[in-house]
């Protein structure tokens, strides 16, 4: 009887332990995709409208004559 209690203890160790190995790869996969991502988002520089004052991303803004402007609209004309 106590062999079988006992090897039952085994099996069950054994797909415990399976089952844990399986979810630390995907654990692993996911964390790769979050730095891949964060790698994606990089801090980007803000400047600020020299007509209305809004606060954009550097890349969205309109460069003209050392100023930054949020749009057309904003350009001096």
């Amino acid at each position: 009887m106590w062999r079988l209690i006992f090897l039952g203890v085994i099996i069950y160790l054994l797909i415990v332990a399976f089952k844990r190995s399986k979810v630390g790869t995907k654990n692993d996969d996911k964390n790769v995709k979050k730095d891949a991502t964060a790698k994606e988002q990089e801090i980007e520089n803000m400047v600020q409208c020299a007509s209305c004052a809004v606060h954009l991303p550097r890349s969205e803004a309109f460069l003209v004559n050392g100023d930054f402007y949020c749009s057309k609209a904003h350009l001096p004309k």
